[in-house]
């Protein structure tokens, strides 16, 4: 294993054409490999005659290999370094998808002493070097593949575009135009303080201080990347499980009239007009001498307390509110109360404090009330934040936190300027450059190596 990574580490630095399977590796009616290098096009017209190739121009030709047999019948597209994905030469094959043609291609085009398999992410490796691209769409790239739902597509394609990257390189150089003017009144020792001010230094931290906060202040962007956590809590026998077949149009969790049938965490991937989801069908909470049904109830009040949205369950036959009094005082905007057994009960007064909703879980119909109220919950907590999507993975946040505390630090040394122990722009400037690096992290200009890789 650590050979391979030597390996591996050192064909990324080489200057081989690379060739990989652009599509996915299926049996199908087209496939696409994609070579990228100073040796693209030469071999290319080593297993075909395509002297007349055109940029950007799609060509049909025959592929041959080293015998001058046919492999295939395939079109042909040629992008010119620099006016290409990765700034190289690019050469783009489109194959019948048959397995048998693809690694006939693959074999026939690496025994050129140029061409190699690339290495996983290698292509946008190599973009991101040649500058074609940031770290931040390089990422957005493989967020896009992956996206399963609207809001994910919709947020990788923002990050792939560049407006996120132009986001945070804009804050750096504002906190570099900081940093110039902190350096110029370095020159002035005796007047150091008055430069400042003539700047507006301490009123430019702080606002940066104020947007970058801002973008932490909650964690939108990685819940759509990664999916918002719900739990369905409730006491046993009050409609959980009902709730969660309702949600997933099938048999997930037991359906049972005997109370405390659900033992464990019942967990089901959804989307929700647009959002990934993970629902969580928890143990009925109740007192209980039963070790195992005790063990599910101590895992649904722990859920409740690290899930992002919670649905309590409570039987109107008998209303029994103790429920609710699980549910910690900072996440009841985060809340919905169904009341279910619509059925079998009358009619009910609902709580007029935070949401809550009354039906019969048995019924199609509940499953668009509560999905209603499930996306206006998503759009109220997460989605009306100003740059709420810009930080998408933890790698982002960890970063944009200690540009905070740099910028904290700053603040902090403005605010003791009488202190003559210390040179006040030397500090000054030295958590401005922390600062601005650690923004430049965040997009590829200050990277470090293991996160290239």
């Amino acid at each position: 294993g650590s050979e391979m990574c030597i390996r591996d580490r050192g064909m990324l630095h080489d200057s081989k054409t690379i060739i990989a399977l652009a599509t996915a590796p299926l049996a199908a009616g087209v496939a696409i490999l994609r070579l990228s290098g100073p040796h693209a096009l030469d071999a290319l017209n080593k297993v075909s005659i395509t002297n007349s190739l055109k940029p950007r121009h799609a060509h049909y030709c025959t592929l041959k290999d080293s015998l001058g047999e046919e492999i295939d019948q395939v079109l042909v597209l040629a992008f010119k370094g620099p006016n290409s994905f990765t700034g190289e030469d690019v050469v783009e094959i489109h194959c019948h998808g048959g397995m048998a043609v693809i690694e006939k291609i693959m074999t026939t085009l690496c025994a050129h002493e140029h061409v190699r398999p690339a290495i996983q992410g290698e292509f946008s490796r190599r973009a991101f070097m040649n500058g074609k691209m940031s770290l931040l769409q390089a990422e957005g790239i493989a967020d896009i593949v992956a996206s399963e739902t609207e809001a994910q597509r919709k947020q990788a394609l923002t990050q792939l575009k560049g407006e996120s990257t132009s986001l945070f390189e804009g804050w750096r150089s504002d906190i570099l135009h900081m940093l110039a003017h902190v350096e110029a009144a370095i020159d002035f020792p005796d007047e150091e303080i008055d430069v400042l001010e003539d700047a507006g230094v301490r009123q430019k931290i702080e606002a940066m201080h104020n947007t970058l906060t801002s973008a932490l202040s909650n964690n939108f962007g990685e819940r759509v990347r990664d999916g918002f956590t719900l739990s369905i809590v409730g006491k046993p026998n009050a409609g959980k499980s009902t709730l969660l077949n309702l949600l997933t149009g099938e048999d997930t969790a037991i359906v049972s009239p005997i109370a405390g049938t659900t033992r464990d965490v019942v967990e089901k991937r959804l989307n929700i007009a647009g959002f990934p989801v993970t629902i969580a069908d928890t143990a009925g909470i109740r007192e209980t001498e039963d070790v195992i049904e005790k063990i599910g109830v101590e895992k649904a009040e722990a859920r409740i307390s690290s899930a992002d949205l919670i649905i309590a369950v409570i039987a109107a036959d008998d209303m029994d509110l103790s429920v609710l009094e699980k549910v910690p005082e900072h996440k009841k905007d985060k809340l919905l109360t169904v009341f279910s057994k619509k059925d079998q009960s009358g009619n009910v007064i609902l709580p007029k404090a935070g949401v809550s909703i009354f039906e019969n879980l048995t019924e199609k119909t509940a499953l668009s009330a509560v999905l209603k109220e499930l996306e206006a919950m998503i759009q109220k907590e997460y989605g009306t934040h100003i740059n709420s999507q810009l930080i998408t993975r933890e790698r982002h946040r960890k970063a944009a936190e200690l540009a905070v505390s740099h910028l904290e630090r700053a603040l902090s040394v403005l605010k003791n300027a009488s202190d003559a122990r210390y040179s006040l722009s030397d500090l000054i400037a030295q958590d401005l450059r922390e600062a601005a690096h650690s923004i430049g992290d965040i997009t590829g200009k200050t990277g470090s190596e293991d996160v290239l890789d």
